[in-house]
């Protein structure tokens, strides 16, 4: 049942990172994803995992049950009942499915190279549109009535230009790290790193480009060539910016207000930050309901689009009360990778799990400083660093438990021999 629940995990995570619904018409239809949901939840009752926790796990039902709770108390209950718990409930399997199911090194080394194959193949399928077919997918505007192409997610997969840089963010820690572990990991980095810095660059994602700079922050921090990987950076990213075109190189540069034509609209995002907890300040004990920072900015903030910023997202939807758990959650999964990079301190550097919480350590760090610019209250991906957490806990806990030859060599010395 163990093997079944795993693979079954794995075919969720290629169907809901792929959109194989939307890419294959008769899985849309069944609605595939919430059939591997039922079904994974039943298994995972019968295979619950007991030992390790953390203060997650709590934090995440505290979530569940206010959100489940405050229903009849915000603005629009019909609209939470119709997405917002389905998409929390999507977003939280990854917390308890990991859990459940990734209980080893081998199992979690596979879901991670599902994991990342998923996100290099939703970053190349684009960036190959673009280069074969001129495929953009987006815009934005810009001074005098301008408008600047934006690289976005392919035309199966769902995804605004941030939302493509964030997957690109994603994966370089992933990268990185790995390559240290093999040759053809080493291969992996220098085919798919320039490419991805390529099509981030596309994407005039000002969020992307300074979380590529946390990333590289993250990496430099843990490595011991500190300052070649400094000034190799900085040369990098003084070359490639030359062959940006000139109204992307305004765009990035307006990120420190020296561009002419997207100021404005950099200004706009901290107005609109503001603006979004005036309209939290409507309700503020139990807010407008889980998924519907759209509707509430459509109607009280005159802007048809979600909360750019996690926490007035979160304020808007859950109110103050919510937001406070929330924050609370992603505390608690800071705590938990503290203490798997504690368990595993004492482990070579070139190991897999060592050289894991490493990326997963960056990629946390990527989600927090991306969390101030973009939404993602009932998104995957605090519930996979939970869930992730929790199984690199167990399974440093594993080998912890099990002395190695040399040890025990020294222990059975000083023990009395006993004749049979």
């Amino acid at each position: 049942m163990a093997a079944l629940g795993f693979n079954l995990y794995l075919l969720f995570v290629a169907s809901w990172f792929l959109h194989l619904g939307e890419r294959i018409a008769l899985l849309g239809q069944i609605r595939i994803d919430l059939i591997l949901v039922a079904v994974l939840a039943a298994l995972a009752v019968t295979h619950r995992k007991t030992g390790i926790t953390t203060d997650t796990d709590k934090w995440l039902r505290v979530l569940i049950v206010y959100a489940l709770a405050t229903i009849p108390f915000v603005e629009w209950p019909g609209s939470v009942l119709r997405s917002g718990i389905e998409a929390l409930i999507k977003g939280v399997a990854f917390y308890y499915f990991t859990v459940a199911f990734v209980d080893s090194e081998t199992r979690l080394k596979r879901f991670l190279a599902l994991f990342v194959a998923c996100q290099l193949i939703r970053v190349m399928e684009p960036l190959y549109l673009h280069v074969t077919e001129g495929y953009w997918g987006s815009a934005a505007s810009e001074a005098n009535w301008e408008y600047l192409n934006r690289l976005s997610g392919a035309p199966s997969d769902i995804v605004n230009p941030n939302g493509l840089a964030f997957i690109i963010c994603t994966v370089m820690p992933f990268l990185w790290f790995a390559a240290g572990l093999s040759r053809i990991y080493r291969l992996t980095l220098l085919l798919f790193a320039p490419l991805c810095i390529y099509a981030l660059m596309l994407t005039g994602s000002r969020s992307g480009f300074l979380g590529l700079i946390i990333v590289a922050v993250g990496i430099i921090a843990k490595s011991k060539r500190r300052l070649a990987l400094a000034a190799g950076a900085i040369v990098v990213a003084a070359a490639g910016f030359q062959f940006l075109g000139g109204d992307l190189q305004d765009r990035y540069l307006s990120i420190v207000g020296s561009g002419e034509k997207n100021a404005a609209t950099a200004e706009g995002r901290l107005s609109g930050i503001i603006s979004g907890f005036e309209v939290a300040l409507r309700r503020p004990f139990f807010g407008h309901g889980l998924g519907t920072s759209r509707e509430a900015n459509a109607n009280f903030n005159s802007i048809d689009q979600p909360a750019h910023n996690l926490y007035a997202e979160a304020a808007m939807e859950l109110g103050f009360i919510g937001m406070a758990i929330f924050i609370l959650l992603i505390v608690s999964i800071f705590s938990a990778f503290r203490e798997c990079k504690r368990a595993c301190a004492n482990w070579p550097e070139d190991s897999f799990v060592h050289r894991t919480v490493d990326a997963m350590q960056v990629w946390l760090l990527l989600n927090i400083v991306f969390s101030f610019a973009s939404y993602g209250v009932t998104s995957y991906e605090w519930y996979l660093l939970g869930g992730l957490a929790v199984a690199l806990r167990r399974i440093t806990g594993q080998v912890e438990s099990v002395p190695s030859a040399a040890a025990r060599s020294a222990r059975n010395a000083h023990l009395p021999r006993t004749a049979y």
